[in-house]
């Protein structure tokens, strides 16, 4: 315990001399500094990155914010004031808020069309969260290749964005897509200055949200988050404590394949007020006292179809019945145990379409009548070097051990780069997983299985499902080697590219039949395995009240009270 007391204390002395909101005009007391615990190392704050953990989701929502918020199932503004639909010219008109990026820019609709045209919808970017934004017109085309990004009907003029939705597309569904923080702004200016690290280092992370970046060190696990003055108001206002309360979130993370010495001890004796995670066993034992939300993400396994034993459809299956999703969630403690790909949250189908518990009999069944003669069946399932990956590994290796293949459960941690040369080089590190997925989508990598939390972003079922068809996935189309994969898992099926493109084109109940039609294939055919719907989870002190959890399930800090917050100032 005195391994996380010591690094709380480092962290509030070194956030106080780097960081005075008194050289802005603020009184000394800026209201409450809370010791949060973050979960497992972020390795980059751009929202239009292609994210694996859902854990970066939840910290970006709180440095980021776009047009819109989903709380309590309805839309409501975030940086859009006011809008208006005119269905006969298909055309969407937001006026913004008066609103600040971390360094007192205003932020401008052309930062959200810039983000949108210039970065998700670019070919060469491999995030499958472009989806979101394709029924905008022309954007599919612009992922495409086939149109520029100047073709996007979305225009921005001063505080006004301009949206021309395609024909037969739900506006209102557009809408709530525009809500998830993958559509967030990004500041051109920003991203010029150092294109390949902007969002890696503290001096040069740019943020729109109610907080910004104060401290951003991953070796030391630092991360700091300080008020945005900014938020929906002007700077210099008097009264800027009013739009976010806290002052600062005195946080640190996990980097992979270290452990910090926090537990739920911490929450009841008041060293840390929020944490988003815990060790398994204080999970376990704490269960009836975390804050829980379901979250727009599903934990998966994806197999690589390339591989000559995972190109056949009745290993990959067998595979998949042999899981205990139930047992997995038992020993986790939270989430639900996956009876498809697409969550419930996420316009998941209602039809149970894999069972949640083991079917080894039956998997085994399947396997006797595949010829593998010649096939190696030995793989490795890499994970991330967490206790809660390794524990469903082990879990997984078990059972696929059991029914005759070898196993090598890889836990990975970190990959290092070195941008620049000489004098002015900076190494940078990134997330082995999602180094390794960005990849893999390029085509540029080989693996053999690989877990990743599976982005589904909103409410709609298709954003998920389009990142597997072989046409509107999101991998990149311009590329420095190679030829682009048709998805992630190298897997192309007919029939399912036929369902979630006649969904494109419909609506109503004919888009929701083609979606779960397209979920029963992915599911049958599983070129990629899902497991856990993920769930996030906080333990909150009972000092520190209105923290909430949006629509998407991303944690709501801004109007956070800490009782008594001036006993745990520093003097």
């Amino acid at each position: 315990m005195k391994k996380i007391i010591s690094l709380l204390l480092a962290l509030v002395l070194l956030a106080t001399a780097c960081f005075t909101l008194a050289s802005c005009g603020a009184p000394e007391d800026d209201g409450a500094e809370i010791a949060v615990y973050l979960g497992n190392g972020i390795y980059d704050l751009d929202p239009t990155e292609y994210y694996v953990d859902s854990n970066a989701e939840q910290v970006m929502s709180l440095l980021f914010e776009p047009l819109f918020r989903y709380e309590d199932g309805k839309l409501k503004n975030g940086v859009a004031e006011s809008y208006t639909v005119d269905r006969e010219k298909r055309e969407i008109v937001i006026t913004l808020r008066e609103t600040y990026w971390s360094n007192n820019t205003k932020v401008q609709g052309s930062d959200f069309i810039y983000a949108w045209g210039e970065r998700l919808l670019s070919p060469n970017n491999a995030n499958p969260a472009a989806a979101l934004l394709y029924d905008i017109e022309n954007a599919l085309a612009i992922k495409s290749g086939v149109m520029s990004p100047a073709e996007l009907k979305a225009e921005a003029s001063g505080n006004t964005i301009t949206i021309t939705y395609r024909e037969g597309a739900d506006y209102e569904q557009l809408l709530i897509n525009l809500a998830s923080v993958a559509t967030a702004p990004v500041r051109q200016a920003t991203v010029d200055t150092t294109p390949t690290y902007w969002s890696k280092v503290t001096t040069t992370i740019m943020t729109n949200g109610p907080f910004k970046v104060n401290k951003y060190n991953v070796a030391t696990s630092e991360l700091v988050l300080a008020r945005n003055n900014g938020y929906h108001q002007e700077f210099d206002v008097e009264d800027y404590d009013n739009i976010v309360t806290p002052g600062k979130l005195i946080g640190f993370t996990t980097a992979l394949g270290e452990t910090v010495e926090v537990s739920y001890a911490d929450i009841e004796n008041k060293t840390v007020f929020y944490m988003t995670d815990a060790p398994l066993a204080d999970r376990i034992a704490n269960k009836g006292e975390a804050k829980v939300s379901d979250d727009t993400s599903v934990y998966t396994y994806v197999f690589n179809t390339e591989k000559p034993l995972f190109a056949i459809p009745e290993v990959r299956r067998a595979l998949s019945m042999a899981i205990d999703r139930q047992a997995i969630v038992d020993a986790i403690a939270f989430g639900k145990a996956a009876d498809g790909f697409v969550p419930d949250i996420s316009g998941g189908s209602d039809a149970a379409l894999i069972a949640t518990g083991a079917k080894s009999t039956e998997a085994a069944a399947l396997l006797s009548g595949v010829n593998l003669t010649g096939i190696d069946k030995s793989f490795t399932l890499t994970v991330a070097d967490d206790e809660e990956s390794k524990t469903i590994a082990n879990l997984v290796k078990a059972a696929w051990d059991a029914l005759g293949f070898n196993v090598t459960v890889q836990p990975v941690t970190t990959k290092q780069f070195t941008v620049g040369t000489g004098e002015s080089a900076i190494g940078i590190s990134d997330s082995y997983i999602q180094s390794t997925v960005k990849d893999i989508a390029l085509a540029g990598a080989d693996f053999d299985v690989i877990a990743i939390d599976w982005q589904t972003y909103t409410t709609d079922a298709f954003v998920a499902l389009a990142s597997l068809t072989s046409s509107m996935n999101g991998c990149g189309k311009e590329l420095p080697y190679g030829a682009a994969r048709t998805s992630i898992t190298g897997w192309v099926n007919a029939d399912y590219d036929y369902c979630v493109t006649a969904a494109y084109k419909a609506s109503g109940e004919e888009r929701a039949n083609m979606l779960a039609e397209a979920e029963r294939i992915l599911c049958e055919e599983s070129p990629i395995v899902p497991i856990v719907f993920n769930q996030n989870i906080a333990f909150v002190s009972e000092e520190l009240s209105r923290v909430d959890f949006d629509s998407f399930g991303n944690v709501v800090l801004t109007e956070a009270e800490l009782k008594n917050y001036k006993d745990y100032l520093e003097e």
